[in-house]
């Protein structure tokens, strides 16, 4: 296991950029030691992007920490994954509005985020968000509801199918607290939207999901990240 992090976070004009490249039948497990924190921006706008590059046979769980834009903040993120033949991957991102607990819910005053997912020459996930506070209330946001929180969890590997797809729904928690949802991607595989109230549980859950598929797809006891 590999823990990476970016710290004290992301400060005004920052721009980080990471490139990663797993060689054929390697396995990663990756994760962050906290939170990416996107400090205020009173001057220049901030970026993250991270690019994986996955070669045959490789597998990679990565389930960082929460993105926190904090107030007066305007970032972006954009994470980019290659996969070759046979590669494995499990995603968790997972976002907040802000600070919730000093009262920052939704006071940054940008956030755009973008993940793609590449099996070979297609194009298997294209998902984008994008939030201005001031111009678009979040009250109204088809995508948040009256939630704080939100995760997506993308899972890519072989002969993933509605079978696999019936094992993820039964693992998604009741509504209520959280609400979820799964489906099967049109290449192969199987994305889940989460919404709820804590990173913690969003986290919580998304490892959970991806363990009713773990030990069958890789062969190996359920994943426990320890920090």
């Amino acid at each position: 296991m590999y823990t990476s992090d970016v710290s004290p976070g992301v400060l005004n004009g920052d721009h980080y950029h990471s490139e990663w490249h797993l060689g054929e039948d390697t396995h990663v497990m990756l994760s962050s030691t906290s939170a990416t924190r996107l400090h205020p921006t009173p001057s220049i706008p901030s970026s993250v992007n991270h690019h994986f590059r996955l070669g045959k046979g490789a597998t990679l769980e990565y389930f960082p920490e929460c993105v926190i834009p904090f107030k007066g903040s305007s970032s972006s993120l954009s994470v980019t994954f290659e996969l070759e033949d046979q590669a494995i991957l499990a995603y968790a991102d997972i976002w907040s509005a802000g600070r919730i607990h000093r009262g920052e819910a939704f006071q940054f005053e940008r956030y755009r985020s973008l993940t793609e997912i590449w099996q070979g020459e297609q194009l298997a996930v294209w998902d984008r968000f994008g939030l201005e506070p001031e111009h678009d209330d979040p009250k109204h946001s088809a995508s948040l509801l009256h939630y704080s929180h939100t995760a997506a969890l993308w899972m890519i590997a072989p002969g993933l199918g509605t079978t696999e797809l019936e094992q993820v729904r039964s693992a998604l928690p009741p509504d209520g607290r959280m609400l979820a949802g799964a489906s099967l991607l049109a290449t192969g595989g199987i994305g889940v939207r989460l919404l709820g109230m804590a990173a913690w549980e969003l986290q919580e859950q998304c490892i959970q999901i991806w363990n009713t598929l773990r030990p069958q797809l890789l062969g190996k006891e359920t994943l426990v990240f320890r920090k």
